[in-house]
């Protein structure tokens, strides 16, 4: 084996083939960060034939005394299970960060920890990777713990994935739970239309992320952050700004087409009840006219609707990467006062059956907080994605590894005193 640097373009060569394969280890996700000050290494390992088996994308920032720290973002791609491999690479890396005055190194390898069932509890499955955080610690890399929550400056340990390897749509769906079944015919029954936005109306997904981040307390990135991401990604075809919208003129003949249905069912008891009565009739009746009132009153708030917003709303926006075998879904919202429509269910739909058309193993509604009880802050999003029946997915975590220890020490002790400071 031989521990090399890479060019951008073997790089992405191995990557995308990779079993372990993320947009985060792309030249894409280089090009982002490059714009925001980080450089950026290739490195890898080849075999005795010259092809590539393992490698990382390293992002790279100067942080003190002309030493950077150094970023794998869901890296290296390994076979964690080869600790021959593992440690090799470790080792000609620790040697190449040094000549690179890499104070220390930041990994969170894209690898499931153990397996969970929906409740979030340890269940026995086909994989076990606890002997790779083991590894990981005896090469020399401090462990963050076995994390739960949400942390902004941490990408999730705690995800939610949608297997779709060899399903069809119909088999998918015949796996969701059926109020997740309902809402996706909702949308479809009033039409939902899920279109792809171009770099000029990212607009649109900024202003629903930003009602969604004011009503759920987290705020969104930058408009700059979006333009880059699109930048970055879109041209390759590894991302996907989504927008769901609705004519409201469709929704009223939907409506229309239902309250004639409906009125013609009070009629028809009532014609059936001045003959003979019957409670079975009387029931169907009554059940029909609360329908046409339900009805006539959503016929009212769509023209209201109409007048204070126009004839085509925009109802929810989301970012979808569709890089290596799956589709994720990075951010998305939806305004509250059009949630009756349903459709952030159409998007998610709509890319799902994405996934299976372009032959995608998994889609993954990403992260979660990892706790799994009522009193969850992101208790009602999770189940929102536990409805669709997919997995809870927990990741190995991150690690540090400290490559220069006399300026670590320095540069961690002042800033503890920076933070002691700001409190």
């Amino acid at each position: 084996m031989k521990f090399t640097e890479l060019t951008k373009e073997e790089f992405d060569a191995f990557a995308i083939t990779h079993p372990l394969c993320n947009f985060w280890q792309t030249s894409n996700m280089a090009q982002m960060r490059e714009a925001k000050g980080f450089s950026t290494y290739y490195v890898g390992i080849k075999d005795e034939s010259g092809k590539i088996i393992a490698g990382s994308m390293l992002s790279v920032l100067p942080i003190f005394m002309n030493g950077t720290l150094v970023q794998a973002l869901r890296g290296p791609l390994l076979d964690y299970k080869d600790e021959e491999q593992v440690t090799f690479f470790h080792e000609h890396l620790n040697a190449f960060l040094k000549k690179k005055n890499c104070i220390y190194l930041h990994i969170d390898p894209y690898v499931p920890y153990v397996p969970h069932d929906l409740d979030g509890n340890v269940v026995e499955g086909n994989f076990d990777n606890r002997d790779v955080v083991s590894l990981l610690k005896k090469l020399g890399y401090r462990h963050e713990g076995f994390t739960r929550g949400i942390d902004l400056n941490r990408e999730p340990r705690w995800i939610y994935t949608i297997p779709l390897k060899g399903k069809t749509p119909e088999e998918l769906m015949k796996q969701f739970e059926r109020k997740t079944v309902r809402s996706i015919k909702k949308a479809q029954k009033y039409n939902v239309q899920v279109h792809e936005l171009s770099r000029d109306q990212i607009e649109i997904y900024e202003k629903v992320l930003k009602q969604t981040g004011e009503r759920r307390g987290f705020q969104g990135r930058d408009d700059e952050y979006h333009h880059r991401l699109y930048d970055a990604f879109h041209d390759a075809g590894y991302v996907k700004f989504l927008n769901a919208t609705i004519d409201l003129d469709d929704y009223k003949k939907d409506l229309m087409d239902d309250l004639q249905k409906q009125e013609a069912i009070v009629e028809t008891s009532k014609k059936r009840l001045e003959k003979q009565e019957s409670p079975k009739i009387q029931k169907k009746m009554d059940l029909a006219q609360e329908q046409v009132n339900q009805l006539k009153k959503k016929l009212e708030e769509a023209d209201q609707m109409i007048q204070e917003d126009g004839q085509v709303l925009d109802l929810a926006s989301g970012i979808f990467f569709t890089y290596g075998k799956e589709v994720l879904c990075l951010m998305s919202g939806v305004y509250e006062k059009y949630m009756r429509f349903a459709a952030p269910y159409a998007m998610h739909w709509k890319m799902m059956n994405y996934c299976i058309e372009h032959g995608m193993e998994r889609y993954n509604l990403y992260g979660t907080s990892g706790i799994f009880d009522e009193g969850a802050p992101d208790y009602g999003v999770y189940l929102f994605k536990k409805g669709f029946q997919g997995e809870v997915v927990e990741l190995i975590g991150d690690f540090e590894y400290i490559v220069d220890t006399k300026k670590y020490k320095i540069y961690n002790t002042l800033r503890k005193i920076k933070h002691s400071l700001q409190k």
